[in-house]
């Protein structure tokens, strides 16, 4: 309502003689006139718009005491907006009386006509996005709920008008696909009882019946009367699902088998392995062979083989549950994991031995090729693991020193892991005591490799461990590095590594020509699931005084298979002081696609496996070419590892990766040699 500055009122008195107006100095001010207290009627009614007097008419003839709005022109032209209330009355002599009040309502009609076009503003805004976005009202109990808002968008992504949603919001959960639904509820409900935003992604049946891929995320906001009002917005993702799922089929499944590959097999037998320590039940690997494989191939061509190939892995599946993993490991290889065996070593060993045994026989039978018959028959190795805690190299060497048993014995049969195969179990054993040493002796030392932008201009390096062993000389990190991983030097040694780059970066601040570089640091999951991590990692760069925005952190994919709400609280706790994160080995892992746009990452790290075929296997191509738009679309950067040729660089370059790192512009060398890399001329 308008102030009462802005009113004035006036009275009409009817004898059969004449009608008086009378008007207080308020309508005079509003209506433009000098005071005076009478105003004849005709010029009473003279500033209302010829268009506007039907209404002013018609409620002085009812006064009713109802409100009415009219325009007003006053002497000097300008135009306002009245409100008027009339009433009808008789005086104690018999005369009729009309009176009425009068409010200059020109402001609120200004106002209203902003929120008008700030609402048509925000419509025409929202017809553009690419989602709809909505508004609805939910109890706290989930007893009721309603849909206050929706845009019009929603008619192009599920086939049903505005209107419709909220006479009825059942409309939108009714193409929800049935198996999703009740995550989308419970995740709504959830974000109403505790009041934080909330995120989903759901499938949904369209109008002609193919399946969608949609996210919705919505805030909450507590109202006054206890309801709870929702923003949200909705998308469809259904390109980027498809280009997560062919980015897995390339990644790890084979081509020409479909089977899962030497990449998925890996990560599950990782898996199988944690899981078989918690439950003490025993697993068995077995890696098969093909006899003579070579001879089909020189012989009859590779096409022949690749139809054995094709034959041999349908057989393999067809003699295993449904739980088991069958692998093609590579070539004529493949590879059999059994998981929930018994939990007693000798009748795990007889359920293994059952299985190679229907293999053995399945494959013995003839092979159609081509409308002739071919005889192949396997070598099989087997392996056993469970309660005992052995790596993923070190089961696979074990089934593969099994197959080169059962080849030796013969072919055409099966052999377990001899024991006396445990001379390299044993120099694993050695290797463990000499790496602790090491660490104690402080022969644990630091090599950077440089890290270049799109131009060849250096902005960083990746800090990584290097072992320079008194007898042996320099060890892999391939041999060191999973063993720490195993043991928990991986902690210490981690610790050596964080601890040194800080030092450096400290360094390199004072200098204004190193200055802008940052350095990467690997940290392993079990180092990052160390209590008090986070408080480790921000003492060490406060203990060297060195910029957190320079240091890079950088994961692997096997992180996201424990606890990731932890794993994102932990990295948000360092990304609000400014250390930077990189997904490793981007691609080699199994489950970080659907974990990606949740994790606070800035940089992905394509794994030299695919750079190094990438002009010449067209998987690796394309694995290339869509993480990059995937990085792109996320607004990642990236860093492709192993550029060893030009012709690497310039693929990588036409197809939008700026960062590089690998061979071609310098090894992991100590940091006096990338001294000399920073400062060319010194």
């Amino acid at each position: 309502m308008e102030s009462l500055a802005h009113a004035g009122h006036w009275r009409r008195i009817e004898d059969p003689g004449e009608t008086v107006l009378l008007w207080s100095p308020g309508l005079c001010d509003i209506a433009g006139f000098e005071r005076q207290e009478w105003v004849s009627p005709a010029r009473a009614v003279s500033g209302i718009p010829a268009e506007d007097r039907p209404v002013f008419d018609s409620a002085c003839r009812l006064g009713d005491g109802s409100d009415m709005e009219y325009r007003w022109r006053r002497p000097d032209g300008e135009v306002r907006w009245m409100r008027s209330r009339v009433r009808h009355s008789l005086s104690r002599d018999g005369m009729s009386v009309q009176m009425g009040v009068v409010q200059d309502v020109t402001e609120e009609h200004r106002a209203a006509e902003q929120l008008r076009e700030q609402l048509l503003f925000i419509q025409r805004i929202a017809s553009r996005i690419p989602g709809f976005i909505y508004q609805y009202r939910l109890h706290a109990d989930g007893s009721t709920a309603s849909v206050q808002y929706i845009s019009e968008a929603v008619r192009n992504f599920l086939g049903v008008s505005p209107a419709d949603v909220t006479r009825d919001h059942g409309l939108l959960l009714k193409h929800v696909v049935p198996e999703d639904a009740p995550q989308l509820r419970r995740s709504a409900l959830v974000s109403v009882r505790r009041m934080v935003p909330w995120q989903c992604e759901y499938r949904v049946t369209m109008p002609d019946g193919s399946v969608r891929w949609h996210m919705t995320s919505a805030v909450p906001h507590k109202e006054p009367d206890g309801t709870v009002l929702s923003h949200g917005f909705t998308m469809d993702i259904t390109d980027r699902k498809r280009a997560e799922q062919e980015i897995e089929r390339l990644a790890f499944y084979d081509a020409l088998t479909g089977l899962p590959n030497r990449r998925l097999l890996l990560d599950r037998l990782q898996r199988s392995i944690a899981a078989g320590q918690r439950t003490k039940s025993q697993g068995a690997l077995l890696f098969i062979d093909l006899d003579n494989f070579k001879d089909l191939n020189d012989t009859l061509g590779h096409d022949m083989g690749d139809q054995l190939l094709s034959q041999v892995a349908a057989r393999l599946v067809g003699c295993v549950r449904e739980t088991d993993t069958v692998s093609r490991f590579g070539g004529d290889e493949f590879v059999v994991m059994l998981e929930n065996l018994s939990t007693d070593l000798s009748q795990a060993a007889a359920q293994a031995e059952v299985v190679a045994d229907k293999l053995l026989t399945s494959l013995n039978q003839p092979f159609e090729l081509d409308g002739g018959q071919h005889y192949s028959t396997p070598s099989i190795g087997i392996t056993l693991f469970g309660e005992q805690r052995l790596t993923v190299d070190e089961l696979l060497k074990r089934a593969d020193l099994a197959m080169y048993q059962a080849k030796a014995a013969g072919r055409n049969t099966q052999r377990f892991f001899d024991p006396d195969m445990q001379a390299a179990v044993n120099a694993r054993s050695n290797l463990e005591a000499d790496l602790r040493q090491g660490l104690a002796r402080e022969e644990i030392h630091v090599h950077y490799q440089p890290v270049v932008d799109h131009n060849g201009k250096l902005v960083g390096a990746e800090a990584l461990a290097r072992w320079r062993h008194p007898q042996r000389g320099m060890i892999s990190p391939a041999d060191f590095i999973p063993l720490a991983e195993q043991t928990g030097l991986i902690l210490p040694l981690g610790q050596t590594v964080l601890h040194t780059a800080c030092s450096q970066l400290a360094q390199w601040a004072h200098n204004p020509a190193t200055a802008h570089l940052s350095l990467s640091v690997n940290v392993s999951a079990r180092q990052f699931r160390q209590p008090g991590f986070a408080a480790q990692v921000l003492g060490t760069l406060k203990a060297c005084q060195a910029d957190p925005r320079k240091l890079k952190l950088e994961l692997t994919e096997s992180l996201l298979l424990g606890d990731i709400e932890d794993t994102i609280e932990r990295m948000e706790q360092l990304k609000k002081e400014g250390v930077g994160f990189a997904l490793d080995d981007f691609g080699t892992g199994y489950s970080s696609l659907s974990y990606l746009k949740r994790l606070p990452l800035d940089q992905v790290k394509i794994d030299q496996s695919f750079v190094r075929d990438v002009l010449s296997d067209p998987n690796d191509a394309a694995i290339v070419r869509t993480i990059l738009a995937l990085a792109k679309s996320l607004d990642l950067e990236v860093v492709a590892e192993g550029v060893e040729t030009a012709g690497q660089l310039g693929f990588l370059r036409l197809h939008g990766c700026e960062g590089f790192q690998g061979y071609l512009f310098g090894r992991p060398v100590p940091i006096e040699e990338m001294d000399a890399f920073v400062f060319p001329d010194e």
